[in-house]
């Protein structure tokens, strides 16, 4: 398995998952349900370690895709841009995480404080992940590309490139 694949795999994981956390976030909140929330950040933590290997693979997936047709650098950097501004947003919400579930043990009165900025720290979690995967999207999707910037690239057929070997 390479690098590519692994992050291809793994990349749900954070994805979804920061979705779904917020939901169980919001979810145990309304409910005042202790059991929710702690599903909640337990979710937080997993994918922010999952998020980890999704970014250190990036590299190597790059190395796989960049001499594609259509693939360039323009494609990458904002993944790239994106991937890192997500990854250390998630992370600190993952310690954040943490430190709301030390506080509840130990029934601080900040514990309530920390989970409300924990339900707004997850937000922008949430899409910055999903930016994220839409320009990782954009990278072998060209359509996705042509769908959001008019002056894209397009898919080039067989076609227009026999045509234009042939010049």
């Amino acid at each position: 398995m390479n690098q590519a694949q692994i992050h291809l795999a793994l990349n749900h994981f954070p994805i979804g998952g920061s979705i779904l956390a917020l939901i169980f976030l919001v979810w145990g909140l309304l409910r005042k349900k202790d059991d929710i929330k702690f599903a909640a950040v337990a979710l937080i933590i997993i994918c922010g370690a999952a998020a980890l290997p999704v970014y250190f693979t990036g590299e190597g997936a790059e190395d796989v895709v960049e001499h594609k047709p259509l693939v360039t650098e323009d494609v990458i950097k904002p993944h790239e841009e994106a991937a890192e501004a997500a990854l250390i947003v998630f992370e600190i919400s993952a310690l954040m995480a943490i430190a709301w579930i030390v506080a509840n043990k130990k029934k601080s009165k900040h514990d309530k404080s920390i989970y409300y900025a924990l339900i707004a720290l997850m937000t922008v979690t949430s899409g910055l992940m999903a930016n994220t995967a839409h320009l990782g999207g954009q990278i072998r999707h060209d359509e996705l590309r042509a769908a959001t910037n008019n002056s894209a690239p397009t898919a080039v057929t067989e076609h227009e490139e026999n045509e234009a070997n042939e010049k």
